[in-house]
């Protein structure tokens, strides 16, 4: 027999009466972070390791929410109030006005793709981009989320967070990280992003195939990023 949900005095939905329920249907939206635009019911479940009839029962309360999406007979893509939210998220940081710009001048400068990485949870977040204008590029989507320790500047973010280890010691005395990057054939530079306050913003980075964007190059490109971290450190006052 099928419970009411509790309902709060002012009749809403109280949805502290079912935590886990909550999580398991904003869980079903992770299954959007490796690209999929669109994604069927059974993929949904096997993703999120749910039977078919609890995936459709948490999709359909998910669509009422404005979240997912369906036409009949159609798999599932994203709902509209994810792209609000994000535009909530992101106005939220106050940083786009000012990063933006300064990621554009390092992109036509180095002619090379430029990221601004946060920290969110266990991931690393790219929550600004200006990709490179050549044809074969490094390419990342704003949003787009990787672990936190991968890639250049996810060792950059970890270091200048305090984290112990070696390796982030060796980051936090030199300030910056060159390397390879996420992907083969990539060669990235990361220096950290504070506030006027020294606290950790975020990390820029600047990405190119490791055949255009040579070794000559990256004190170039260090030296631009280390005096754009400190023009947003002096604006974000």
């Amino acid at each position: 027999m099928r419970t009411k949900a509790m309902m709060d005095d002012d009749g809403s939905r109280d949805l502290g009466a079912a935590p886990g329920t909550v999580v398991k249907a904003l869980g079903l939206l992770d299954a959007f972070l490796d690209g999929a635009e669109a994604l069927t019911l059974t993929e949904l479940a096997a993703y999120s390791g749910l039977h078919k009839t609890t995936a459709l029962r948490l999709c359909t309360s998910l669509e009422e929410a404005g979240m997912l999406q369906r036409k009949p007979g159609r798999p599932f893509r994203l709902g509209p109030k994810i792209w609000q939210l994000a535009q909530v998220y992101r106005r939220g940081f106050q940083l786009e006005e000012l990063v933006r710009p300064i990621l554009a001048r390092i992109r036509d400068e180095t002619g090379e793709s430029v990221s601004f990485y946060v920290v969110e949870g266990r991931s690393r977040v790219c929550l600004f981009r200006e990709n490179s204008k050549w044809a074969a590029r490094h390419h990342v989507d704003e949003g787009a989320r990787f672990p936190l320790d991968s890639g250049i500047a996810g060792p950059v973010l970890l270091a200048f967070m305090g984290q112990p280890g070696p390796q982030l010691e060796q980051i936090r005395s030199d300030g910056h990280l060159i390397g390879q990057g996420r992907e083969p054939h990539t060669t990235s530079v990361a220096v950290p992003v504070f506030d006027t306050a020294n606290v950790l913003q975020g990390a820029l980075v600047v990405s190119g195939l490791t055949a255009r964007f040579t070794e000559d190059r990256h004190a170039p490109a260090l030296e631009l990023l280390k005096r754009s971290a400190e023009s947003i450190r002096q604006l974000s006052s």
